[in-house]
């Protein structure tokens, strides 16, 4: 070890610690190299401090624990424990197999390794953060200067100087990327930042897919705010809305960058640049991305399976990929240069991505590789690199484009990228040219908390670590709670605040508790599962189907359970019943039975607490509405919301119907009462203007036994300000060569 400066052999906390080539100021909490900081997010920088303060000595999980996290969070502490310390040698361009920093103890901790010493002088003054993560080749000379420039103009300067530097370095770069298909040799340009305010009328929404892309040459911006299309070129001071792209979500360019295809209204549809009407290409169950391929096909998720092929002048879809085993959705493809192969994610549950990963399947052959696990948001760029997201981190490692294979160990490149955890889409996207642009975020990807809700917008915390959960529903008693996280099941028992893991390996959701709190029915590949609530067995089949069944409510016996079934590959949704037995083995399933199937799709069909109704959301009026139902005879229909809503819900006094207004976006609630054979609601108000996060598929929120409360998913992201920003890299593959090599094994 190095010599200390003090008795205690550690590092005090208003002094500097010197290791290797880096410095670490306790005093302001920041990490530095060669003069410049780092970024280092806060969980890895206490591990390090701990390890600087008793060098050479085991710092133990638990204490770790301790520091990290007080006694009464709930967390799963050994994967979160994990993922700090690597992103913490990421960093330092450590190795767990080789170390020089930090070495871990099997089965008690870690222990700093390094010559360590106190420095008797503060780092010298850093340059801002970089906004890429240190993580430089090893060959590069200490004393080089440093080849990034960070660049943040005013708004009111944007157009004359941003602009100008955009464009000026695009066209220079399109001589080199212009067949955008091999990765070119020449000298290295260095990094530059562009941070850009797009204004305060636009606000960009966490919608499915970047909402922010760039041209193929870089030269125009298209994105997409409040809900419709706007267009920039790069070298000119006004946006232009596209006509007639309102509900546009995951917008794409075509190769030439004269056409932009997009979702909206349950169609694929494309506008030109130019002016025109907007033409729909063919009709969309739920859309998770697309790409123009240089052939002149599409080949976009348009359901809730696979990928399929469409000409990009319209016509009727081809499937592309097939689900494997345990896979439930394929999104976000990217056609590879030329048309020879489809780059796409892959997922083991509708939300939670721990378990996706990046595919690449030939389109020659159809042969299929696992490129990258724990991925999503694949591409390939022309710097001869795969990247993708985990966690709002971009990762790149090199891709070989002949064998379709990677090579090496991916690399920590740029953080803070805004994504969605529900969909495993992120907010970035890049040009042929090397240019990328991207919206950043300080709290991740759509991390929500569990509270408890009142009608009055009183909140309090149940669960306040933030995490990725999922269908939070109370047992019948409301003592425990039973929700997904990272798609395993887990039950909070209220009382003792304990969490138990019923599943592993993801690939679960929609879960529901049986009426005596026994047994939690969920979805799963194959149908509709159950599993012990005690967590005594594990999973087993309830219903078979290779369709897709969501399982959402069932009678107060616990005889008759109603779920919606999706048809692959169309994506029509009816609702079905079916009888359910309990015995000593468990439950058993009796015959299936259509309850409503129409032209329209149904979903969410929930019964009544006192068994006579049922309400459930259908499109029969061109947009999403609540209706109810007598049941199980299907009398008397009325419809509940005015104007668009989802996600019905009854209390549990069986007196209100709650449901989600996509208009108002709050949750609104019904009074009802029935004479005689029909239903009669009052007019719907707003429940609380405390807003629950809202999901796609599935409900966020569950009506607790004592009628005044319900447990809702809050964000745990701050709020969003009225307007947005997106940031523009220009030169990035040639930082990503420089940190990336090519050659690197």
């Amino acid at each position: 070890m190095g010599k200390r400066a003090h008795s205690g052999g550690g590092a005090e906390s208003n002094s500097n610690v010197r290791f290797g080539p880096f410095d670490l100021d306790l005093r302001r909490g920041e990490l530095h190299k060669g003069g410049r900081r780092i970024r280092l997010q806060e969980q890895p920088f206490q591990i390090l401090r701990m390890l600087l303060e008793s060098p050479g000595e085991v710092v133990s999980r638990e204490d770790i624990r301790k520091r990290l996290w007080p006694d009464e969070t709930v967390v799963e502490f050994d994967h979160s424990i994990n993922a700090a310390v690597r992103r913490l040698r990421d960093t330092l361009r450590d190795s767990a197999d080789n170390p020089r920093y930090i070495k871990t103890l099997a089965r008690q901790g870690y222990r700093f390794i390094g010559e360590a010493e106190l420095a008797d002088h503060p780092a010298a003054p850093a340059e801002p953060a970089a906004v890429i993560p240190e993580n430089e080749p090893t060959n590069r000379r200490a004393e080089a200067p440093p080849r990034r420039a960070a660049l943040h103009l005013h708004p009111r300067i944007f157009v004359p100087v941003l602009l100008a530097a955009i464009v000026l370095i695009v066209w220079a770069g399109t001589s080199y990327y212009r067949e955008g298909a091999r990765p070119l040799t020449r000298s290295l340009q260095p990094l530059m930042r562009l941070d850009v305010d797009l204004g305060n009328e636009v606000s960009l929404r966490p919608d499915r897919g970047a909402n922010a892309i760039l041209s193929p040459d870089g030269t125009r911006l298209v994105y997409a705010s409040q809900s419709k299309l706007f267009t920039r070129r790069l070298d000119r001071p006004n946006d232009i809305e596209l006509p007639g792209t309102e509900g546009a979500v995951g917008p794409f360019f075509s190769p030439d960058g004269q056409w932009v295809a997009f979702f909206a209204q349950r169609w694929l549809k494309k506008v030109s640049l130019q002016g025109g009407k907007v033409i729909n290409l063919c009709e969309v169950a739920l859309g998770g991305g697309g790409s123009w391929g240089d052939d002149g096909n599409i080949i976009a998720a348009l359901d809730l399976f696979g990928l399929s092929r469409i000409p990009s002048t319209g016509g009727a879809p081809k499937p592309v990929t097939k689900l494997a085993p345990a896979e439930v959705v394929h999104r976000w493809p990217q056609v590879l240069p030329g048309g020879k192969a489809v780059i796409f994610s892959a997922y083991s549950s509708m939300y939670g991505l721990d378990s996706a990963t990046v595919e690449v399947l030939s389109l020659r052959d159809g042969r299929r590789k696992t490129l990258v696990r724990g991925g999503t948001w694949g591409r390939y760029l022309p710097s001869g690199h795969l990247v993708y997201i985990n966690k709002g981190t971009l990762f790149a490692v090199p891709f070989d484009l002949d064998r379709l294979e990677v090579h090496g160990t991916p690399t920590p490149v740029l953080e803070g990228i805004a994504y969605s955890t529900a969909w495993g889409s992120a907010q970035i996207d890049f040009s042929r040219t090397g240019a990328l642009v991207y919206r950043s975020s300080k709290t991740g990807g759509e991390l929500v908390t569990v509270q408890w809700l009142d009608g009055s917008g009183n909140a309090r915390p149940l669960l306040p670590v933030p995490g990725n959960y999922l269908s939070p529903t109370l047992s019948p008693d409301g003592r425990r709670l039973a929700l997904t996280s990272a798609g395993d099941i887990w039950v909070y028992e209220l009382g003792r605040g304990s969490m138990t893991r019923l599943t592993s390996g993801g690939g679960y959701s929609d879960l529901l508790w049986t009426n005596d709190g026994r047994y939690i029915l969920f979805r799963a590949v194959g149908g509709i599962w159950w599993i012990r609530a005690d967590g005594t067995g594990p999973p087993q089949p309830l219903t078979h189907s290779n369709n897709l069944q969501l399982p959402n409510s069932i009678t107060s016996d616990g005889k008759l359970l109603a779920f919606l079934e999706v048809t692959s590959p169309t994506g029509a949704s009816d609702a079905w019943t079916v009888p359910v037995e309990s015995g000593s083995s468990g439950l058993r399933a009796g015959k299936p039975k259509v309850f409503l199937q129409t032209p329209f799709n149904e979903r969410m069909p929930m019964i009544s607490p006192d068994g006579r109704w049922i309400a459930y959301q259908s499109n029969e009026s061109g947009t999403q509405e609540i209706y109810v139902l007598g049941f199980p005879d299907g009398h008397g229909k009325r419809q509940i919301s005015g104007d668009r809503g989802s996600y019905p819900l009854w209390s549990r006094d069986g007196h209100e119907l709650f449901f989600w207004s996509s208009v108002d976006r709050r949750l609104m609630v019904a009074d009802f009462e029935a004479r005689g054979d029909s239903f009669v609601a009052s007019r719907p108000r707003v429940w609380s203007e405390q807003v629950p996060v809202i999901f796609s598929a599935t409900r966020s929120y569950d009506p607790a036994p004592d009628g005044k409360s319900i447990v809702a998913l809050m964000r745990a992201d701050a709020p969003e300000e009225p307007h947005d920003r997106v940031i523009f890299l220009l030169n990035f593959f040639d930082e990503l060569r420089r940190r990336v090599p090519l050659n690197a094994q």
